[in-house]
């Protein structure tokens, strides 16, 4: 696999598997006395297995649509060809990952040449056709794949795209979850405990909630909200920052 300076380590995922999750999920829900007979092995009453997989699967997928401070932006990257305007999706890309670019959670789009790396304006008005050039790529669009105007004009550029990958697979008892694994089995033991008419299924819901605000909170860093002022998070203004005693 190549070196990619640009990202932490593909295969850096340490989230619990799907089997263990199942099994954590079947205690919390009272199923213990069937989760082993004796030998070691196992057993699963008819239809309890599927069912706890969908919930967790189920989970993972709305928290993934949800929310994006779950940690899981990268920059992806695709070498281009001159004269060459299209680029399939999630086809990548130099650094052999796995980890498929989710086109519709993309923060950031341009093009390296050389050394030097400069951002592409969204969208390609169709009267731009009219040109046949080619040099340096201006303009970008997504929609089956990734479309960049001009074509590059020499094999030295580059696609560089800052965005969320997609969940990787979460159906084989190894498989591991792609986002917080916590959150994830919060929000499935929630759903699972209303399912079943638990009465504390509320207060398991009422702690997830509480936990993401706070991944939320986190997610914002050193940037503040000012009421009243702007609707997102501000870098702080220097000239409210307290002066340094002597």
């Amino acid at each position: 696999m190549a070196i990619d300076p640009y990202n932490f380590a593909c295969d850096d995922n340490t989230h619990r598997t799907l089997a263990d999750l199942r099994q954590d999920l079947a205690t919390r829900l009272g199923f213990a006395a069937n989760l082993d007979n004796g030998t070691g092995i196992v057993t699963w009453p008819q239809g309890m297995r599927a069912l706890l997989d969908s919930f967790l699967i189920g989970a993972q997928k709305y928290l993934f649509r949800r929310y994006d401070v779950l940690r899981t932006e990268r920059v992806f990257t695709w070498n281009m060809t001159p004269g060459q305007r299209y680029y399939e999706l999630p086809a990548l890309d130099t650094t052999a990952c796995p980890k498929g670019m989710d086109p519709r959670k993309v923060t950031w789009v341009g093009v390296q040449h050389d050394v030097i790396w400069y951002a592409l304006q969204p969208g390609i008005p169709p009267e731009l056709y009219t040109f046949r050039v080619q040099g340096f790529p201006a303009r970008y669009e997504i929609r089956q794949g990734i479309e960049v105007w001009p074509a590059p004009g020499d094999a030295n550029f580059k696609l560089r795209i800052k965005g969320r990958f997609g969940l990787e697979p979460f159906a084989a008892d190894y498989d591991k979850a792609t986002i917080d694994d916590e959150m994830v089995f919060l929000l499935a033991l929630a759903n699972a405990k209303a399912h079943y008419g638990h009465p504390d299924a509320s207060l398991y819901l009422q702690q997830f909630e509480q936990t993401m605000m706070k991944l939320v909170a986190g997610a914002h860093q050193t940037r503040r909200y000012v009421p009243g002022r702007q609707t997102q998070y501000v870098d702080p203004d220097p000239l409210y920052l307290p002066l340094a005693v002597p």
